[in-house]
C-alpha cells in the first residue's frame, strides 16, 4: 500500500436605528473568546457587529459569568450548557431570547437562581436544564468498547482538527465519554511544557550546521515554498532553519487554522474532562512524537515537503472529503481514501508507516491492555487518531490477537 497524501494522514496519527461602533466588552475572557471564536471575528466586537447575531453555541467553554451577552440584544437561541456559570440574571435582559439551554452548570443548584430560570419560563421562554448527551444524528463512527469484568474502556477514532459544528459528536460517543472515570488521549494538550517543546523542536527540527532549507531544495521548490509562507502571513526568513518535515507540519497546521479547523475531537474532550474534573492520563508524550515525524532520512522529509506544497483550493478540498468520511463512520472508506492499495510501496514508506502506525499501537495497545488486565473497575475513555483504530496492525486487531472481544458499538 501507498499513501497518496502523507500530510493528510498526519491528522489522523498525531497529534484551528442604526447602532454605533462602540466595542461590546465581556468581564470573562473566556466568554468574550467563545463568542468571537463562534461568530469568526478575529478582531474587537462592535455593537453594529451583533445586529445578526441570534444563535449562539457557548457550551463548554469554560466560562463563569455571563456578564456582556445582553449587548446581543437579537439573540434568540443561546446554548451555555456544561460550563461554570452561577448566575442568569443578565438573561432577563435578553428581550429576543426565545431558548437558552443552561444544563450542566453551578446555577442550576441554587435555589435563588432557579427562580430566576423560573421567569425566564414565565415570559414564554424555553429552559433547558437537563444535559442531553450528544446527537442521536451527530457526527463520528469510530468508537469500539472492550471489557473485562468490571472495567472498560472505550476506544474512539479522533480526527485532530475540526470545526464547531462538528460537535455535539453522536449520542453513542458523548454517552461513553460521561461514563468514563479517565480520560486517555495520545498526549494531555492542556499540560503541556511549552518550553520544553521548543527545546525538543529546535534538537529535532532545526539545522544547525549553519545551512538552511534553501541550500538543501531546489529553486523551484524554495519558491513554491516561500509563496505559500508568505500566503500563510510569514516571512520566510522566519522559518529557513526548519528541516523539511517540521516545514510541512507548521504548513498543514497554519492552513487548517487558516480554513477555520480550530477545534480537534481531542481538544473538545480534554476541554470538557477539564470542566468535569476527569482524569486525564496520556498514552504519549510529545516528545515521542516528534522523534517519529523527524524519523524518516532528508530525502523522504523532502518528498513529505513537496507534497504539501499544494494550493489551498486543493488542501482544502482533500481536507472536507476526509472530514466527510469522519463524519460519516466508514473505517474501510476512510482507509480505502488515504490508501492506493495498486500503488508500489517503497522501503522508506514501509519503514515510517512502521514507526508512524505499528510500532505506536503496539505500545498503546500494551497501556490499554494494562487497564483491563488491572481490573480496577473504572472505565476509559481512549482518544486516538482514527488511523490507530483502521489501519492494521492497529489497537482493535492488537488487542483481538490478545484474546480480547473488541465490539464495534459505532
Amino acid at each position: 500500500m501507498k499513501m497518496i497524501k502523507v500530510y493528510i494522514l498526519i491528522i489522523l496519527f498525531v497529534l484551528l436605528g442604526a447602532c454605533s461602533d462602540d466595542t461590546v466588552t465581556f468581564n470573562d475572557e473566556n466568554l468574550e473568546n467563545a463568542v468571537l471564536d463562534e461568530l469568526r471575528i478575529n478582531e474587537e466586537l462592535t455593537e453594529r457587529g451583533v445586529e445578526t447575531v441570534t444563535d449562539l453555541d457557548l457550551s463548554g467553554e469554560n466560562i463563569d459569568s455571563l456578564s456582556g451577552i445582553e449587548a446581543l440584544y437579537n439573540l434568540e437561541v443561546l446554548d451555555v450548557s456544561n460550563n461554570n456559570i452561577e448566575d442568569v440574571s443578565v438573561l432577563l435582559e435578553l428581550n429576543s431570547l426565545e431558548e437558552v439551554t443552561i444544563a450542566a452548570n453551578p446555577v442550576i443548584d441554587d435555589s435563588e437562581q432557579s427562580e430566576l430560570l423560573g421567569e425566564l419560563s414565565e415570559q414564554g421562554i424555553t429552559v433547558i436544564e437537563t444535559q442531553q448527551l450528544g446527537d442521536p444524528d451527530g457526527p463520528g463512527g469510530f468508537l469500539w468498547q472492550v471489557e473485562n469484568e468490571e472495567t472498560t474502556v472505550y476506544l474512539l477514532g479522533t480526527i485532530h482538527a475540526g470545526t464547531r459544528d462538528f460537535y455535539p459528536l453522536h449520542e453513542s460517543i458523548e454517552t461513553a465519554y460521561y461514563e468514563a472515570d479517565v480520560v486517555v488521549p495520545e498526549i494531555n494538550l492542556n499540560d503541556l511544557n511549552m518550553y520544553d517543546m521548543q527545546q525538543t523542536q529546535q534538537e529535532l527540527g532545526m539545522y544547525e550546521e549553519g545551512t538552511t532549507i534553501e541550500d538543501h531544495v531546489s529553486s523551484e521548490v524554495y519558491e513554491q515554498l516561500d509563496e505559500i509562507i508568505s500566503d500563510l502571513g510569514m516571512d520566510i526568513e522566519m522559518v529557513e532553519s526548519y528541516k523539511p518535515w517540521l516545514l510541512s507540519s507548521l504548513i498543514q497546521s497554519l492552513r487548517l487554522q487558516q480554513l477555520g479547523y480550530l477545534h480537534g475531537v481531542d481538544e473538545y474532550f480534554l476541554n470538557q474532562a477539564v470542566i468535569d474534573g476527569k482524569e486525564v492520563e496520556a498514552l504519549e508524550t510529545f516528545e515521542s512524537q516528534f522523534e517519529v515525524l523527524a524519523s524518516p532520512s532528508e530525502e523522504y522529509q523532502m518528498a513529505m515537503l513537496e507534497d504539501s506544497l499544494v494550493s489551498l483550493d486543493q488542501f482544502d478540498e482533500e481536507m472536507t472529503n476526509m472530514f466527510e468520511l469522519y463524519k460519516a463512520g466508514d473505517p474501510d472508506d476512510l482507509v480505502e481514501y488515504l490508501f492506493d492499495e495498486d500503488a508500489t510501496v517503497t522501503e522508506e514508506e514501509e519503514a515510517y508507516m512502521e514507526e508512524l502506525n505499528d510500532n505506536r499501537n503496539y505500545n498503546m495497545a500494551e497501556q490499554i491492555d494494562e487497564y483491563l488486565t488491572t481490573n480496577d473497575g473504572m472505565t476509559y475513555f481512549v482518544i486516538v487518531g482514527a488511523a490507530h483504530l483502521t489501519i492494521e496492525p492497529h489497537i482493535v486487531s492488537i488487542l483481538e490477537e490478545e484474546g480480547y472481544t473488541v465490539e464495534h458499538i459505532h
